[in-house]
């Protein structure tokens, strides 16, 4: 094993404080932008939310008085799309044989049009004025000058302004805590014969997987959609006309908070039976040229029927658009596939992981504006439960191989037989004299190309609904190759047959001969298989391959596509060839 956790600090040595104070000074700017998120979250605290709860907890004790009212207006402030309310009145009373005034109406003085409760005070004070009837008053009995006529608390407003209270606070909690509790990224110094050292991520055979990460990012989503989802629906809720839209939103967002708790629960319960889970490097770091692997306990009694499907892939990462467009993509550089060997262990079950890494193949890179990532996946199917963990990886050009793991994951039993029933689906081959024939059908992976036609004919259909015309014209456009693309390769059929005369391909649409090439045996050179597309479902990523037969002079011809991964293509690749004669790139 080349290096570990305490060659890397015996080597490199870590900034001399890694403490709070250490983390402040160097994310001071960052702490910065925290500023304005406290500083609304305390101003709302400080000024609106904890004074009107004072000031009601007060009022409970002040004294009910007669009181006359001089004027009352109910006020209302337009807005373009709402109107908001304000009672206003002022009042006499007599407290201790004293008469004082006052203009206080109640606990909240501000426009709003939550639920009617302004609206109705206003009337009702408007009335009782005009009709010169008595209201009731309540005074403080330690300074009779302050007085008000409705104490009541209003929680929907209450509720309303907690949610920008505990929104920005928790943002600026959330953004507190992880600048002081993260590790500082790098150490004090880097090695050109060993980078990885360079960063404390990458410094340690011992790679953590992304099951807490999943768990806390979980419930920071769920609390902080809870604390604005409850307070909204209580606010939407005590509206006195409830429409079938209100209701719909409601519902929405408490079902929404709700399905948000199981997932937190559900990461937390996966968290607390499988446990951390790390990644044991053999060897370390991860050799371009040489092998990637190690090993995972799991907090699991060993089953020998329980599976765990492996995926090592070097990802490129880069941003896409410009402005409010832009974002972050990934592309799929290479990927293999296979599946882990199991054993029991003294915490429970051992994975033991194991791949060939090609040459010339990407380093792992930190993070920019583009860069190259080396992740593993293992997925795992067990009774009652699902075991998924992601792990970033160091891939460098050490050509390393592994010390204690032998067995390639790739040569497992399982992903040996799951690549002969994909190249099974994929590849039909008969054997003729002096050749074979393939027949490759319409409507083979299906569902990527329904896919990608609803895409290009939504994008097609959006272009007649956008005003600027050069921008409609574009998203027409693109829709339309898109959606014609794969309507294409959904319809479209081959025909390949290989024998001593040469290569003849058909292609056909439902059926019906669109194209014949024929090329003559002595102008074939070989044949090998190039990647035709990759599709990609959340972080899973899947490359399909096609296979070309090269000549001496002119463009190389398909001869199969659809194949699903590179394994699977280079074992078609092979046996085309063995059955041909033809030589493999």
């Amino acid at each position: 094993m080349v290096g570990g956790k305490n060659d890397a600090k015996s080597h490199l040595g870590v900034i001399a404080s890694t403490g709070v104070w250490a983390r402040c000074k160097q994310r001071r700017i960052r702490l910065l932008l925290v500023v304005p998120f406290l500083g609304v979250a305390l101003a709302l605290a400080l000024f609106v939310v904890l004074p009107e709860l004072n000031g009601w907890q007060n009022m409970k004790r002040w004294q009910p008085v007669p009181a006359q009212l001089l004027q009352a207006e109910l006020k209302q402030q337009r807005n373009e799309d709402s109107i908001t309310y304000l009672p206003t009145a002022e009042y006499q009373y007599q407290f201790n044989g004293r008469r004082y005034t006052s203009t206080r109406v109640s606990v909240s003085d501000s426009y709003d049009n939550v639920g009617n409760f302004n609206y109705d005070l206003g009337r009702r004070l408007e009335q009782a004025a005009a009709s010169n009837t008595e209201v009731t008053a309540y005074v403080d009995p330690d300074n009779p000058q302050k007085a008000v006529l409705n104490r009541d608390l209003r929680l929907s407003v209450l509720a309303f302004k907690l949610v920008f209270m505990l929104l920005f606070g928790g943002v600026a909690l959330a953004l507190i805590v992880y600048l002081l509790k993260a590790p500082l990224p790098t150490m004090n110094d880097s090695s050109d014969a060993k980078p990885w050292l360079a960063h404390r991520r990458w410094a340690s055979p011992v790679v953590k997987s992304n099951g807490k990460r999943k768990m806390i990012s979980a419930w920071a989503f769920a609390l902080v959609w809870c604390a604005i989802a409850i307070p909204m629906g209580v606010l939407l809720l005590s509206k006195t006309h409830k429409d079938t839209n209100t209701l719909l939103v409601t519902m929405a967002l408490l079902l929404v908070g709700l399905g948000a708790l199981l997932w937190a629960l559900k990461e937390t319960a996966n968290w607390r039976r499988f446990g951390p889970a790390p990644l044991q490097l053999d060897p370390y770091p991860g050799a371009i040229g040489g092998q990637l692997g190690g090993t995972i306990d799991i907090d699991l009694p060993y089953d020998s029927n329980n599976t765990f499907k492996v995926t090592v892939q070097c990802l490129e990462s880069y941003y896409t658009g410009t402005g409010k467009e832009r974002q972050r993509e990934q592309r799929c550089v290479w990927q293999r596939m296979g599946y882990a060997y199991t054993m029991s262990a003294p915490l429970g079950t051992r994975l033991e992981i194991l791949f060939n890494l090609d040459d010339a193949l990407p380093e792992s890179e930190r993070p920019a504006g583009r860069y190259h990532l080396w992740r593993l996946n293992v997925l795992g199917q067990l009774n009652g439960a699902t075991f998924k963990r992601r792990y970033e990886l160091p891939v460098f050009a050490t050509g390393a191989k592994a010390r204690n793991v032998q067995l390639l994951s790739e040569d497992h039993e399982l992903a040996v037989q799951e690549r002969e029933q994909q190249l099974d689906s994929t590849l039909n081959i008969q054997q003729i004299p002096g050749g074979i024939a393939v027949s490759y059908p319409a409507f083979r992976h299906a569902t990527i190309k329904i896919i990608a036609l609803l895409f290009g004919g939504g994008f097609f259909t959006a272009g007649f609904f956008i005003n600027d015309g050069l921008g409609g014209v574009l998203f027409s456009a693109v829709g339309a190759l898109v959606g014609l693309g794969a309507l294409y390769f959904l319809l479209l059929s081959l025909d390949v047959r290989i024998d001593r005369q040469g290569l003849q391909v058909q292609r056909r649409l439902l059926g019906v001969l669109i194209k014949t090439t024929q090329i003559p045996r002595a102008e074939l050179t070989h044949l090998a298989i190039a990647q035709s597309y990759s599709s990609q479902t959340g972080t899973q990523h899947i490359n399909y391959y096609k296979m070309r037969a090269h000549r001496r002079r002119g463009r190389a011809i398909t001869v199969g596509y659809n194949f699903v991964g590179e394994a699977v293509a280079k074992q078609a690749l092979e046996s085309i060839s063995l059955l041909t004669g033809l030589p493999e790139a």
